[in-house]
């Protein structure tokens, strides 16, 4: 599995969007702007391409769809794509805005989520801590988002505790 990360629009587009909203020069952090979630990190727009993930992972990040267009290889034969199951490998190319991927994070890495979905965007993660560090902190399982409480009720994974800790300093950005 390869994933690339490129960054098509930059943070001076954000602020220029931020300004646009308010009577001030607003010159906002990345890592404000991406605190706030305020429209204007939409922006943020990046080219992930992933190659020889299965396909039933491309599947689960299909089901992300808001702020997002999927490219994925055909497996039509009459295409040049092979007879294929949930585990054959495909290539999948994300065009992905900030709070879109902030959003599919918070479902992908949930422990809940398969393991192999849950490692291919942990992958999308470290690449992210490249192309842009403020929006990697903000990569986060659902139970980190919503400060310990599972979506997932009483299927829970059982780890929140473990969790919590890994992802401590989540908590702390918000700290006044």
């Amino acid at each position: 599995m390869k994933i690339e990360i490129e960054k098509l629009i930059g943070h001076d587009v954000m602020n220029k969007a931020f300004n646009a909203t308010v009577s001030f020069d607003s010159n906002v952090s990345a890592e404000n702007a991406y605190k706030m979630m305020h429209s204007p990190i939409r922006t943020q727009e990046f080219l992930i391409q992933m190659t020889d993930i299965p396909t039933f992972v491309s599947v689960h990040l299909v089901r992300h769809k808001i702020g997002v267009e999927h490219y994925v290889r055909t497996n039509r034969d009459d295409r040049g794509g092979v007879l294929a199951d949930r585990n054959t490998l495909i290539n999948h190319t994300m065009k992905i805005n900030a709070e879109s991927l902030i959003t599919l994070a918070r479902k992908r890495l949930c422990l809940k989520s398969h393991p192999v979905t849950v490692q291919t965007v942990s992958l999308i993660k470290k690449g992210m801590k490249k192309i842009d560090p403020a929006l990697y902190k903000f990569m986060v399982p659902e139970c980190v988002f919503r400060n310990g409480i599972c979506a997932e009720g009483k299927w829970s994974c059982g780890r929140k505790k473990r969790i919590m800790n890994k992802y401590s300093y989540y908590a702390k950005m918000f700290e006044e």
